[in-house]
């Protein structure tokens, strides 16, 4: 069955959907017409070696909105909360600020990260994932938060990524948007230049002269971040036969297929 989905991304940071999951949310917008926004719920305030919070907040939301005009998306939202410390954010307040964006934008699916992937050392990205997750899978239910401006909508499909995929069957052909993806990537400049300076750090702390990190010009941390993510989806796509792909874990939620035996809700792209 054929149908228009709507998809919500729900992130921690402002570039954790494109280093993971934007070749596959430009598929989304420019093969299947669907509307996809993203939610980000940190102000990044943690997200540089060089800009003071203040400052470094106002600069990656900026990158934000035009990362989010490169993919074509609806709407970039940020939610603003402090930077590496969701963790002590309200657990039933957090899923139910995604839930409402559910039910506002009538979310099919919904992307994040995978709350049950090992190795994730982040505690914004473990918060993200779990909080999403619980509000995808209740978003239907009218009984939560029967406060919410818009009525109760359930979400069917979740596509989660992670750093270390577990479980992760769905392997998504991105070699069409591959360039789109790193173009909206590298519009989050901030965040590239962070990369570059934990590389830096990490090479002094044991001793390693590393010629491609000590000789980089004004635009050399992008040429960087290119090589390294097609190569990564280069690597992701070996195993699928894919030139370049992203990976994640696919599933459906609620229990329509499960109890009449049918198959109404299925992902856009083969398993």
């Amino acid at each position: 069955m054929n149908r228009k989905k709507t998809v919500l991304v729900v992130v921690a940071h402002a570039d954790d959907m494109e280093f993971l999951a934007a070749g596959t949310v430009a598929r989304f917008v420019r093969e299947c017409g669907y509307d996809v926004y993203e939610y980000i719920l940190t102000d990044n305030s943690k997200g540089s070696y060089r800009l003071a919070p203040e400052e470094l907040i106002a600069v990656s939301a900026r990158e934000a909105i035009e990362a989010g005009r490169v993919l074509g998306l609806k709407e970039v939202r940020l939610e603003g909360y402090p930077d590496a410390y969701l963790n002590e954010t309200n657990p039933n307040v957090l899923r139910g600020r995604i839930m409402s964006m559910i039910r506002e934008v009538k979310a099919d699916i919904v992307m994040s990260w995978d709350p049950f992937a090992p190795y994730e050392d982040h505690p914004d990205h473990r918060v993200t994932g779990m909080a999403a997750y619980e509000a995808a899978s209740f978003s239907g239910n009218p009984l939560f938060h029967p406060e919410h401006a818009h009525a109760p909508y359930p979400a069917t499909e979740a596509y989660w990524f992670a750093k270390v995929p577990t479980n992760a069957d769905l392997f998504v052909d991105i070699s069409s948007t591959i360039d789109t993806k790193l173009e909206a990537l590298l519009k989050h400049d901030c965040q590239m230049l962070l990369t570059i300076d934990g590389l830096v750090q990490e090479a002094k702390s044991v001793g390693a002269e590393i010629h491609a990190l000590a000789n980089l010009g004004p635009d050399g941390h992008r040429a960087l971040i290119d090589a390294a993510i097609r190569s990564f989806c280069a690597e992701t796509g070996e195993e699928a036969g894919m030139p370049y792909a992203e990976q994640f874990r696919y599933q459906k939620l609620g229990m329509l297929d499960k109890v009449l035996g049918t198959a109404y809700v299925t992902p856009d792209f083969p398993m």
